[in-house]
C-alpha cells in the first residue's frame, strides 16, 4: 500500500480562519418610558391616574402609589 501525502507543502502556513460576522442591533427610536408607541395626533391629551394600592410583602403590608395613563382626544 502506498503512504498518503499530504498537498499541503510543511513550511506553509496554516489556513487562516475568518471570524464570525458581527450585526450591530439598534433601536428604532430612543426608549422614553412611554408605552406604547404611536402618535396619537397634535391635539391629544396625556390622562393619569393615581391610587395608592396594598401589596403584600414578606415583611409586611405596605401600601405603595400606582400610577396608570392613556391618550385622549383633547
Amino acid at each position: 500500500m502506498i503512504p498518503m501525502v499530504s498537498a499541503a507543502s510543511p513550511d506553509a502556513p496554516p489556513p487562516r480562519k475568518r471570524p464570525p460576522a458581527r450585526l450591530r442591533v439598534t433601536p428604532y427610536y430612543v426608549p422614553d418610558g412611554v408605552y406604547p408607541r404611536y402618535d396619537p395626533g397634535p391635539d391629544a391629551v396625556r390622562e393619569c391616574n393615581a391610587t395608592y394600592v396594598e401589596e403584600y410583602r414578606p415583611s409586611g403590608t405596605v401600601i405603595v402609589p400606582r400610577m396608570s395613563c392613556y391618550w385622549r382626544r383633547g
